[in-house]
């Protein structure tokens, strides 16, 4: 799946003009935001190269929909990506970027 993604051009893995990996920039809010669990969009993921390439790693990548199963009240919070769950902590949190 992310060698699909990669063949598409679209940029990830590399700081594009608004300094997010992704298409285009969004207006949603980060992960660590979002208090209530549920179906997601990733809209965007900030941070720099090695950030990008571990989240993409992970099955995180713009244009993917993730599960929020537990929500971030502490350091860490579950996400199912792909089937299999996940936990990440509050700063990756920080850099992963949501639709409403």
């Amino acid at each position: 799946m992310v060698k699909k993604w990669f063949g598409q051009g679209c940029g990830f893995g590399r700081k594009n003009h608004n300094g997010r990996c992704g298409l285009k920039a969004c207006s949603g809010v980060p992960l660590s935001a979002k208090r209530t669990c549920g179906r997601t969009k990733v809209c965007s993921i900030t941070g720099d190269r090695k950030h990008c390439a571990r989240l993409a790693a992970m099955g995180l990548y713009p244009g993917n929909e993730i599960e929020l199963v537990s929500a971030p009240d502490g350091e860490n919070c579950l996400v199912r990506v792909h089937g299999g769950t996940i936990s990440i902590d509050r700063d990756t949190l920080d850099h992963i970027v949501v639709t409403d």
